[in-house]
């Protein structure tokens, strides 16, 4: 297949790109592979935690290594998406994810645990503004099926991540080294086809192949108050990812510990699986676009459901209502931020999108972090499940209060 797209730049020539679908789904196959990568130790970390000699909070520190280390590589790498080669990008990611993973199968202590994981936060930072920036350029005029198809990707790959790393770990006599060896080495077999499949040169960024003067449409774009416009559809989005992402951050850290506690699973794969419902539920979503005015609200109060729904089947010792509520919780998680994030990048022209994805996630990604540790300092103190009980009655409360704002903003247009 070798279909071409004329991709026509503000105040420039258009430029014909070589394989985009192809380019596409490789840029797809590149982020769920790198955030599956940092997803496979949930469904380990009980066995991971006797391994190291640590408790719910050294688990919670294991897991807020990689979220710390990502906030700061947001940071420092969001002008990547204006200045720098996106193959080159995705190939050193590639590269530096799969030296942290095999990392992790070798760590002796915590403290090594913890330095492969915050690589692994570098390389993904680097990496989502990046391939969600490519995405973008590969699908030109579509902004909110780019948007859509960088969740799907993320989220698909967190999703798969505790379930593959179950699986994995099932193999051999070795299950806390052989998901992290085996994911390290499919990792790095990406690289050569990125190189191959490529072109260096398409891969630049906009800013640096177009060195004409700004066109008429990248100047109004750029004025105070079409930047001012976009605030509010960037902040939405960066407090709907900050309430999921403190719920995904105890679906992927202390989940796992909190169902084999609550109903006596041994079964890694199915920990895994029960971890990944609430995920599987989000990423499905993002493979159907959402539309109206009432839809992020909507999803906003589903999720809060699903959260009190997951309290309650926590109380009940109920395995029946865990599945439900995490797929509600999942489902309506999924509707909310495919709508606040398509909004949010919509709003921006294709020059601002890394920068704009990376801003956004930098604020969601700090939801996987002090709520987390938190709920970790609250599990050693109180036990996990009070602690469960506590987190998601707040989850649900800060969904509720999104969903209002987000109520009012429907009705009045904005």
């Amino acid at each position: 297949m070798s279909s071409t797209h004329a991709l026509a730049h503000p105040g420039s020539a258009p430029v014909s790109l070589r394989r985009p679908r192809i380019r596409a789904t490789l840029t797809i196959v590149s982020l769920f592979g790198l955030l599956t990568a940092v997803n496979l130790p949930t469904a380990l970390y009980p066995l991971i935690g006797d391994r190291l000699h640590v408790d719910e909070f050294g688990i919670t520190v294991a897991f807020a290594s990689y979220v710390l280390s990502l906030l700061v590589g947001l940071v420092l790498f969001r002008p990547l998406g204006e200045r720098a080669n996106r193959r080159t990008v995705l190939v050193w990611a590639l590269a530096a994810t799969s030296l942290a993973t095999l990392g992790l199968a070798l760590a002796p202590t915590l403290a090594w645990f913890c330095l492969a994981r915050a690589i692994q936060g570098l390389a993904i930072a680097a990496a989502t503004g990046t391939g969600s920036s490519a995405l973008r350029v590969l699908l030109p005029g579509r902004p909110n099926l780019s948007g859509r198809l960088t969740l799907l990707a993320t989220s698909g790959g967190v999703a798969a991540g505790p379930i593959l790393g179950g699986v994995l770990s099932l193999a051999g006599q070795q299950p806390t080294q052989v998901p992290f060896v085996a994911w390290s080495i499919l990792l790095v077999a990406l690289i050569p086809v990125i190189l191959v499949i490529a072109p260096h040169p398409e891969c630049e960024p906009v800013g640096r192949r177009n060195t004409a003067a700004p066109g008429p449409v990248t100047q109004q774009l750029s004025t105070p108050a079409a930047v001012a416009a976009s605030v509010p559809a960037i902040r939405m989005a960066a407090l709907v990812g900050f309430v999921s992402f403190a719920f995904f951050g105890f679906a992927l850290s202390l989940a796992p510990g909190h169902f084999a506690e609550l109903f006596h699973a041994t079964s890694r794969p199915l920990l895994g699986l029960l971890a990944s419902l609430v995920l599987l539920a989000s990423a499905a979503v993002q493979l159907f676009p959402v539309r109206g005015r009432l839809a992020a609200p909507l999803g906003l109060v589903a999720f809060a459901t699903g959260t009190l729904l997951l309290g309650l089947a926590t109380a009940l010792a109920s395995p029946a209502l865990t599945v439900a509520a995490c797929l509600i919780a999942g489902a309506g998680q999924g509707i909310a931020f495919q709508r606040a994030f398509g909004a949010a990048v919509a709003a921006v022209p294709s020059a601002r999108h890394g920068a704009t994805v990376n801003a956004i996630y930098a604020v969601t990604y700090l939801g996987s972090t002090l709520p987390v540790l938190g709920l970790g300092i609250a599990a050693s103190t109180f036990g996990l499940t009070p602690a469960v009980l506590a987190f998601t009655g707040a989850i649900a409360v800060a969904c509720a209060v999104l969903a209002a704002v987000a109520f009012r903003s429907a009705r009045t247009g904005d």
